[in-house]
């Protein structure tokens, strides 16, 4: 009777061979699936830090804007030239910025009697002759003759005196405040009268020493041989960046002018404020024109020019974004190209793209 073969064992040892080949390879697998997505990802992360996603288009939600009101000016008050002296070139700093909405002044059935309480605040008491629409002119002539030009619409002032022609003020033996207790002094007249804004309660202000030399006003090396402090406030740089300027440069939208002869707010015997209120939760995005072709504006006369009289050649070494501040009334905050040179030199150009401002002025 022919023997049956077993086939049990091989056929187990088969499926040992099977599991083993099964678990070997699938470690394999295992380990690639493992390292294959931590190279996966690190590939996404690498290619998203080097390709990434375009920003959203600028909201442009004011519409097209205004052009800047700059003052106007004349060839004779512009270099003859212009020249870049910028080691590696004009550098392009972004394609759009923040435009803030100003607040816009109205009118007040109690503006008459505010701008009453102010003036008392100051030391004007008597009835004031109205000079124009809605700004009236008060003045005083203790401890100096002063006047004081202030509107009934934005409550913006002048205050103006004859300091100038009082050589004694000179030699009243007073000692003029550090720099720091001047800022301070011009904050706390500002304040007195409830009109220091939040963009300017900390800023630092900036410092000028001056002398008079024939009843004119000259420019001193330091506190000790000064005659007088001009301090100038403007906002702080926006977003902490960008710095703000004037129609004149660095002066500031808070400008006063301080004497030693007196203490308080009597030291003050000269003072510009022309501050309006900025909404910076109100703002939109604008497309920029290039800082190059804002240079060639520049070089083709089309800027606003600041300390370019007698300038034959204007020499430019630096350009950055800012934003221009009017001591004029304007609806908007808007960014500049500042180019700044030797001998004070400073030129302004719109920075906002042409295609969203009125089709007149600078283009």
């Amino acid at each position: 009777m022919p023997t049956t073969s077993n086939s049990s064992g091989p056929n187990l040892s088969g499926a040992n061979y099977a599991g083993r080949l099964f678990v070997k390879y699938g470690l394999a697998v295992l380990v690639f699936l493992m390292v294959g997505r931590v190279l996966l990802n690190a590939f996404v992360t690498y290619w998203k830090a080097t390709h990434p996603a375009p920003p959203p288009p600028p909201t442009v939600g004011f519409g097209i804007l205004p052009n800047l009101n700059f003052p106007p000016q004349n060839e004779t008050e512009k270099p003859q030239s212009y020249s870049l002296e910028m080691a590696y070139g004009i550098k392009e700093v972004d394609d759009r910025a923040k435009v803030f909405l100003v607040t816009k002044s109205a009118a007040n059935l109690l503006a008459d009697e505010r701008v009453k309480e102010v003036a008392s605040i100051y030391g004007f008491i008597f009835t004031p002759e109205t000079i124009a629409d809605k700004t009236y002119r008060f003045t005083k002539n203790t401890p100096l003759d002063e006047s004081l030009e202030i509107s009934s619409v934005d409550f913006t002032f002048s205050l103006q005196s004859n300091f100038l022609s009082r050589p004694d003020l000179l030699t009243s033996g007073g000692l003029l405040p550090e720099e720091f207790e001047a800022v301070e002094r011009v904050k706390e007249f500002v304040e007195s009268a409830d009109f220091l804004g939040a963009d300017m309660a900390s800023a630092s202000g900036k410092i000028t020493f001056l002398k008079s030399i024939g009843g004119e006003l000259k420019t001193a090396f330091s506190l000790s041989e000064a005659d007088f402090l001009q301090v100038d406030i403007n906002r702080n740089p926006i977003d902490q960046i960008y710095k703000v300027y004037t129609n004149e440069g660095e002066k500031g939208i808070i400008s006063a002018k301080l004497t030693a002869a007196f203490s308080s707010n009597n030291s003050i015997v000269e003072m510009g404020y022309f501050y309006r209120q900025v909404d910076y939760l109100n703002f939109e995005t604008y497309p920029l024109r290039t800082a190059k072709s804002a240079w060639n504006l520049v070089q083709s006369g089309d800027a606003y020019i600041i300390n370019g009289k007698n300038i034959k050649e204007a020499v430019v070494r630096e350009v950055e974004l800012a934003y221009y501040d009017s001591f004029e009334e304007q609806k908007y905050l808007q960014p500049i190209y500042v180019f700044r040179g030797d001998n004070n030199f400073m030129a302004f150009v719109p920075a906002i793209s042409a295609n969203y401002l009125t089709r007149s002025g600078t283009k």
